[in-house]
C-alpha cells in the first residue's frame, strides 16, 4: 500500500484523466487511481495474463468501479492504442517480467499525451536505456518518474543464498501455501490482505 501510494503521488491523477496501468492485472493501482481522483479518472488496466484480468474485473464489479476501469489483454511492448491517448502511464513491479524494457518504455512515451506522466516502479539488473530521443529533439515534455533500482536481481540472489545456507529461517513468516496452478487465488488473497496473510509459499 505504501509503494502504491507513492506511485499514485508520482503519477498525479487528475479529474477527467485517462490513466493506463500496465501489468496491473488485478487492479490494485487502478482502483487507487480512481479513488485518488475522487471517481473522476478513467483507468485502463493492461496485462498479458488473462486470468489476472478476470480477477481484476470481478474486483471492479465488487467495488462498483466497472464504469471507471476497463481491462485489456495485450503486450506492454505493443500497446494497442493510438499516439497521445493517455494522461498518465504507470507500471509497477511487472516491468521486471518485460523481455524488452526499453521497447516497453518507448511504447509508454508514444501513448502519453504531451505533459503526461510516466511512473515506473521496478527493479532493474541490466543497463536501462530511456527513450529520450524525442526529448532531445524538443518533441516531448513528458514527466518520467522511476525508482531505477540497479542490482535488484543480484540482491535477490544473495538473499536466496542466505536462505539456502540456513542462516535465516523465514518459515514463521509463511502463513499460507498454494500450488502453482492456484497462483491467481493466492495473488488475490495477498492483494486484499485477507485471513491474516503475511507471506505465501508457492510450490509446483
Amino acid at each position: 500500500p505504501f509503494i502504491l501510494a507513492r506511485m499514485l503521488q508520482a503519477a498525479e491523477p487528475q479529474p477527467t484523466d485517462r490513466v493506463l496501468d500496465v501489468a496491473g492485472g488485478t487492479g490494485d493501482i487502478a482502483f487507487r487511481a480512481v479513488e485518488a481522483s475522487r471517481g473522476n479518472a478513467h483507468v485502463t488496466v493492461l496485462d498479458i495474463n488473462g486470468s489476472m484480468l478476470d480477477v481484476g474485473r470481478e474486483r471492479a464489479d465488487a467495488r462498483g468501479l466497472s464504469d471507471h476501469v476497463d481491462f485489456v489483454e495485450a503486450n506492454a511492448e505493443e500497446l494497442p492504442f493510438g499516439d497521445a491517448a493517455f494522461d498518465a502511464y504507470s507500471i509497477a513491479f511487472g516491468i521486471r517480467n518485460v523481455p524488452d524494457i526499453p521497447k516497453a518504455l518507448r511504447e509508454a512515451r508514444r501513448v502519453l499525451k504531451p505533459g503526461g506522466t510516466l511512473s515506473s516502479l521496478g527493479v532493474y539488473s541490466t543497463d536501462l536505456t530511456l527513450p529520450l530521443d524525442a526529448f532531445g529533439a524538443g518533441l516531448g515534455d513528458n514527466k518520467i518518474v522511476t525508482s531505477l533500482c540497479p542490482g535488484g536481481k543480484e540482491r535477490m540472489r544473495r538473499l536466496m543464498n542466505v536462505i539456502e545456507s540456513g542462516r535465516v529461517d523465514l518459515e514463521p513468516l509463511v502463513t499460507h501455501r498454494y500450488k502453482l496452478d492456484d497462483i491467481v487465488e493466492a495473488y488475490d488473497l495477498f492483494a486484499n490482505q485477507r485471513d491474516g496473510v503475511l507471506k505465501i509459499a508457492i510450490t509446483p
